[in-house]
């Protein structure tokens, strides 16, 4: 790659609804892509085939452990270029690795389901899944990045909003889609839904964004830096010397830990707790979900309207305040066995999601610096990618221990509600001390950066 400046030479234009909700298709084809896995995938290997869930489970989680590589790959976006594009290469990159990837993972997995000794099958799902989770990490927060570039800092809030509105709405067409294209496991269909699925999604990876990126020409670039000036450690060092960068990071580790917590738990403390049917569980996403596609778009609404004072700061600390009384609403019905709860506890927590997005997402960007963006944005993934993964198991670890000291079910799911309202209770008390105007004024310039490297 070409050496490239640290930040963009233009200024963006406005971002029209129009172009927002085509760059936003992108995420349509995310959520695709993470239904086909760990709604599709998985069950037929688990389900249908009989495979054992572990070795599935840690293939999947192969995408939380690799998030760090997210963070090189960022600040590489931000400091190199190829033919005057930084952003493009990465996204289209990885995601071009995903659609292989899938189109791989559906040939060995037939090929396993007739011969559960083919190693070379074998090989080829590992090969299929690390491939995967390596086109993420290249791709995701590379996508985030060039939202960024391309936004005006007054539109960046309602930029990632409607992206995670479409990421929402892509969950539930994903599903409904898959169910009719897959009614049930054959041979045929399964690779004919593991080679249509990942065309389409590539189709919307590359339309969402041609010509969203536009080449910086050589001759207008100013302050140009050669890449050794920039290395990654000294990036990094300079960031996170940064003490509301730590805040904020923390910040959005524990809130998205302490969500997570009940995404493993939820459907079977309905199950076991209240003897719920399937039926009813299958349809616990739709109700937080709906919820929180209202919640983003009343909290859009309010940002839109009322500026000064619907902040992403505020939001936020709305977002948190009501996703603690959802899970305080969900022990109490654990604690006292109140069926009705559940519905009510889900509700409030798919409001509280959709406004703990949209001002998570929010501060995001700006807790984010131009000229090193990809390595900001990178920093914030992780911090999410890892406490989702982190929340995932601890709700599990949390149950079973409880279970396993005390035998009552109510307790077990209880305690994993506490854990909940206890860590958004923690990043309430974080989110208290972060002050975007102290990140601005201590934030490094790129100038800063670049003297600092050459000392």
């Amino acid at each position: 790659m070409d050496n490239e400046t640290a930040h963009p030479t233009d200024a963006p234009g406005s971002l029209s609804l129009p172009r927002n909700a085509k760059i936003a298709l992108f995420h349509v084809g995310s959520s695709m892509a993470d239904i086909l896995a760990s709604g599709v995938w998985n069950r037929i290997v688990i389900a249908e085939l009989g495979f054992s869930a572990t070795p599935v489970g840690l293939l999947l989680a192969l995408r939380y452990f690799l998030a760090p590589l997210s963070i090189w790959i960022g600040q590489r976006s931000d400091v190199t270029s190829w033919r005057g594009y930084r952003r493009l290469p990465y996204v289209w990159g990885g995601r071009l690795a995903m659609v292989l990837s899938y189109m791989l993972l559906g040939f060995c997995t037939v090929t396993l389901a007739d011969n559960r000794d083919n190693m070379l099958a074998w090989a080829g799902l590992v090969v299929a899944l690390v491939a995967f989770s390596i086109g993420s990490a290249l791709s995701s927060t590379t996508y985030l990045s060039l939202i960024y570039d391309i936004t005006p800092h007054a539109q960046r809030t309602r930029a990632v909003s409607v992206v995670w509105l479409f990421l929402i709405i892509g969950f539930a067409v994903a599903g409904i889609a898959y169910g009719r294209l897959l009614p049930q496991y054959s041979r045929e269909g399964f690779l004919t839904l593991f080679i249509v699925a990942p065309l389409i999604m590539g189709i919307l990876w590359f339309v969402s964004l041609v010509g969203e990126e536009k080449p910086i020409v050589p001759e207008k670039r100013t302050h140009a830096a050669p890449i050794e000036r920039r290395p990654f450690w000294q990036d990094l060092k300079a960031v996170w010397a940064n003490g509301q960068t730590r805040i904020f990071f923390l910040f959005l580790g524990i809130s998205t830990l302490a969500f997570y917590t009940q995404d493993s738990i939820l459907e079977p403390f309905a199950g076991q707790v209240f003897h719920m049917p399937p039926a009813t569980t299958n349809r616990f996403s739709a109700y937080w979900g709906s919820m929180a596609l209202i919640g983003i778009l009343v909290s859009l609404w309010l940002v839109r309207r009322f500026p000064k004072r619907a902040d992403n700061t505020s939001l936020a600390r709305w977002g948190v305040t009501i996703l603690l009384v959802a899970c305080a609403v969900l022990l109490a019905c654990a604690a006292a066995q109140v069926r009705p709860l559940v519905t009510i506890g889900l509700v409030i927590l798919g409001l509280g999601l959709g406004v703990w997005t949209v001002g998570t997402l929010g501060l995001m960007m700006d807790m984010t610096r131009a000229w090193g963006a990809g390595l900001y944005l990178a920093l914030w993934t992780v911090s999410e990618t890892l406490a989702r993964g982190l929340g995932t198991a601890l709700g599990g670890f949390v149950r079973d221990v409880v279970f396993g000291l005390s035998g009552q079910l109510p307790a077990a799911y209880g305690s994993v509600f506490l854990v909940e309202v206890l860590g958004f209770a923690l990043a309430f008390g974080i989110l208290s001390r972060l002050n975007v105007a102290a990140f601005e004024q201590q934030a490094p310039a790129a100038e800063t950066v670049l003297s600092a490297a050459m000392d």
